[in-house]
């Protein structure tokens, strides 16, 4: 008994570690461009409020589609028991494949190409220990997406609960000012 509940402590270890140091990219390991010279639209949601989300987002990044934001999707999974996380960062990969298809639906429905950009505008981060959330004042079980904008180079310039506050969202992403990504120039970034 002793050697299972010792095998059982050190899979939750071993499980909790990768977690840890993995929230600062997304459910497939790359690191997220914020700060880069694109807006970022950053939405913090659960499992209670993904449909909230489904039905409202497709429809806002279609109207901010001229800015090229860049998406991240934080996923709080506090509510998720320490067993079924792994499970849970699989539905997220699941849904990122769905999102991306369904946003390129949206764009085939208005008459337009889907932009080449689309596959790396799009990250989904699954936040175990809700971090972020807990940030944005957001407690376990929060019933209301909320989103923030970012300017190109990080900085906040909008947050307020989603899709209320979308007007706001798109005006503040365009009339944040386009910027390039960073130049090198003799090895020095400017």
């Amino acid at each position: 008994m002793k050697k299972l509940a010792a095998l059982a402590c050190l899979f939750t270890l071993l499980g909790a570690i990768p977690a840890q140091a993995a929230e600062s990219k997304d459910v497939f390991g790359r690191e997220i461009p914020i700060g880069q010279g694109r807006p970022t639209v950053v939405l913090y949601a659960n499992k209670g409020t993904r449909d909230e989300l489904r039905q409202h987002v497709y429809k806002f990044i279609y109207d901010v589609r001229d800015e090229k934001p860049i998406v991240v999707v934080h996923v709080d999974l506090r509510d998720v028991p320490g067993l079924f996380k792994g499970m849970a960062k699989g539905e997220i990969r699941k849904s990122h494949k769905e999102s991306l298809d369904l946003m390129r639906d949206v764009f085939r429905q208005h008459g337009e190409a889907p932009p080449p950009e689309l596959e790396t505008s799009l990250f989904m981060v699954a936040d175990s220990k809700g971090e972020p959330h807990k940030a944005m004042g957001l407690a376990k079980g929060f019933g209301q997406v909320v989103a923030k904008v970012l300017d190109p180079s990080g900085a906040e310039v909008a947050r307020g609960p989603f899709p209320q506050s979308a007007r706001q969202f798109v005006q503040a992403i365009s009339a944040v000012p386009r910027q390039g990504p960073p130049t090198r120039v003799a090895n020095r970034s400017r």
